[in-house]
C-alpha cells in the first residue's frame, strides 16, 4: 500500500534529501507541543483503516478491538481537541483501485480455516448481528479478512468506541473534545440484515461536524479524506470565524500510507498559492506510525513511534532542491504557480516509480528527483503542461503527459551508457507506454481531488472490468 519502498524508494529518498522536515516523536502530543500549538488549536485526522488493521496480532475479539481503538483515539484526543477518524467508502471507491484490492484480498482469505457447511469459522458476508460479534470463540481478525463482512464490523466498532469515550473519557489539557467517524453507518451492527448500508457521519458533536463533512460527491479512499477534512475545516474557519473550529491552526494526519507524501505535497502547494498571507497560516504534520520492531539479537523490541513530517518545511525543501534556496522567478504569485506545477510533476514522476495505480519498471525515486529538477528548471513548456491536472478537465489533464514524458526521457538519458545494472534499468524503463502516462496523469489529478470515473479511458483496462 502506497509508494514503492526500499532504500531507493520514495520514503527513504525523501528522508535523505529533505531530512530537516522529518522528526520522530513518541506521541502526537509531543509533536504538537514541539510545534508550539495548543491542544484547542489542533485537529487530528486519523486513517481508521490503519487503526483497525494495525492492531496487535494478539487482538482477536470484538471487546479487545474496542479497547485498542479507545486507547489509540484517546491518545489522539490528548493531542487535539478535535479528532476525525476517516474510513474508506467501498461504494464510492474508484474502479481503478479494484485490481490492487483483489490482490490484497487474495492474500488474506486463505488465512480463514475451511470448515464444514454447518460450522463456519467467522461471518464472511454482511449477514450477522452484534451478538455474533461478541460470541465467545469468534476470531474477529479472521472476519476482517473478508471484505463483504468488514463494513458492518467497522460500523459496530465505531459505535462501541464512541459510547465508551462518552462515558469514560478524561483529558489532561482542557475539557473540550470532539470525536467524529467519517464513513460509517451509525446504526452499527443493529442495522437490519439485508438493509442497505447508509454511510455518513457518527459524531460526539453532530451539530458541528454534520455540516462540515457533508459532501455532494463521496470520497472512496480514506487517504484522500485526510486532506479533504483539513480543507473543509479551513473553509469553515474562513466562512464562520465564530465556529468552534475557527481556532484550528495545526492539522495532524495519522496514517501509514506513503501516498500521503505526494497528496499533502500537492495540498501544500495549494496553500502556498493562496493570495492572502493569513490564509497561508495553516500547519500540517504528516505523522506516519512506525510499529515496534525487534531486531535480530534484541531481547526487547523498540517502541512504536511517529515519524512526523512538517509539510511546509518539506515543501520548502523540495522547492529549494529544485530552484535554489534564494531563487524566486517572477512575482510571488507567478513563482507560487510554477512551484505548484513542480509539485505536480514530482508527484506524477514518483508515482511512476511504483504506487498502487501505476509503475514503470526500472524507474527509481532517487534517480528520478534530479530529472524532475532538470525539467522544472530548463523546460518551462513541459512544466507548464502540469497546470492541466489542477483543472478537473479531462483534456487539460491529458496534456500533462508531455511534462511527465519529458521526465522519463530525461531519466533514460541520465542512465544511458552507465553500464552494469543500469543497462537493465534503461531497458526496462524504455519499454514504458502511453497507457502508463495516462495513468500518471489520472492519479495526479485524483490526488488533487478530481476523479474521472471512466477509468478505461485512462489506461486501467483490467482494473475497470465489472465483477
Amino acid at each position: 500500500m502506497g509508494l514503492g519502498g526500499g532504500p531507493n524508494g520514495a520514503k527513504a529518498t525523501f528522508k535523505h534529501k529533505f531530512a530537516s522536515a522529518f522528526r520522530d516523536f513518541d506521541t502526537l502530543t509531543d509533536a504538537r507541543t514541539t510545534v508550539g500549538v495548543s491542544r484547542a488549536q489542533t485537529l487530528v485526522v486519523v486513517d481508521g483503516n490503519v487503526l483497525v488493521m494495525q492492531t496487535p496480532s494478539s487482538v482477536d475479539t470484538f471487546a479487545a478491538y474496542v479497547g485498542v481503538l479507545v486507547n489509540q483515539i484517546n491518545g489522539a484526543i490528548q493531542a487535539g481537541a478535535h479528532v476525525v477518524v476517516v474510513f474508506d467508502e467501498p461504494g464510492a471507491m474508484t474502479r481503478a483501485k479494484q485490481e490492487e484490492q483483489k490482490a490484497r484480498d487474495a492474500r488474506r482469505t486463505p488465512q480463514t480455516p475451511v470448515c464444514s457447511d454447518d460450522l463456519v469459522a467467522c461471518p464472511t458476508d454482511d449477514n450477522y448481528r452484534k451478538t455474533e460479534l461478541e460470541a465467545t470463540g469468534l476470531n474477529v481478525r479472521l472476519l476482517i479478512n473478508h471484505r463483504p463482512a468488514r463494513a458492518r464490523f467497522y460500523d459496530a466498532l465505531c459505535v462501541a468506541v464512541l459510547e465508551h469515550l462518552r462515558t469514560n473519557l478524561r483529558v489532561t489539557e482542557g475539557t473540550s473534545w470532539s470525536v467524529t467517524f467519517d464513513g460509517v453507518d451509525g446504526r452499527g451492527a443493529d442495522r437490519p440484515q439485508g438493509a442497505a448500508r447508509e454511510v455518513g457521519i457518527l459524531s460526539s458533536h453532530p451539530e458541528i461536524w454534520d455540516a462540515v463533512l457533508a459532501r455532494e460527491q463521496p470520497i472512496g479512499e480514506g487517504d484522500l479524506k485526510l486532506t479533504d477534512v483539513c480543507h473543509r475545516v479551513y473553509q469553515q474557519r474562513v466562512a464562520h470565524p465564530d465556529s468552534p473550529l475557527a481556532s484550528v491552526l495545526l492539522n495532524i494526519l495519522w496514517t501509514i500510507d506513503t501516498d500521503s507524501f505526494l497528496i499533502e505535497l500537492l495540498q501544500q502547494s495549494r496553500r502556498e498559492a493562496r493570495p492572502e498571507a493569513a490564509d497561508r497560516n495553516e500547519l500540517t504534520l504528516l505523522c506516519l506510525r512506525e510499529p515496534a520492531r525487534k531486531r535480530k539479537g534484541e531481547v526487547v523490541p523498540s517502541s512504536a513511534y511517529f515519524q512526523c513530517i512538517d509539510m511546509q518545511s518539506f515543501y520548502d525543501e523540495v522547492m529549494a532542491y529544485v530552484y535554489g534556496a534564494n531563487v524566486q522567478l517572477g512575482s510571488r504569485a507567478d513563482f507560487a504557480q510554477r512551484k505548484q506545477h513542480t509539485a505536480a510533476l514530482l508527484a506524477a514522476s514518483v508515482a511512476l516509480c511504483g504506487c498502487d495505480f501505476v509503475q514503470v519498471r526500472g524507474m527509481r525515486c532517487d534517480l528520478v528527483l534530479p530529472c524532475v529538477r532538470d525539467v522544472a528548471r530548463n523546460d518551462p513548456a513541459a512544466l507548464q503542461t502540469m497546470a492541466g491536472v489542477f483543472t478537473g478537465n479531462a483534456g487539460d489533464v491529458r496534456t500533462a503527459g508531455d511534462g511527465i514524458r519529458a521526465v522519463i526521457h530525461n531519466f533514460l538519458d541520465s542512465i544511458c551508457g552507465l553500464g552494469g545494472r543500469m543497462n537493465k534499468t534503461h531497458d526496462k524503463a524504455s519499454a514504458y507506454n502511453d497507457l502508463q502516462i495516462l495513468r500518471a496523469c489520472w492519479i495526479t489529478s485524483y490526488w488533487l481531488g478530481y476523479e474521472f470515473k471512466e477509468v478505461t479511458n485512462w489506461g486501467f483496462c483490467h482494473a475497470a472490468l465489472d465483477t
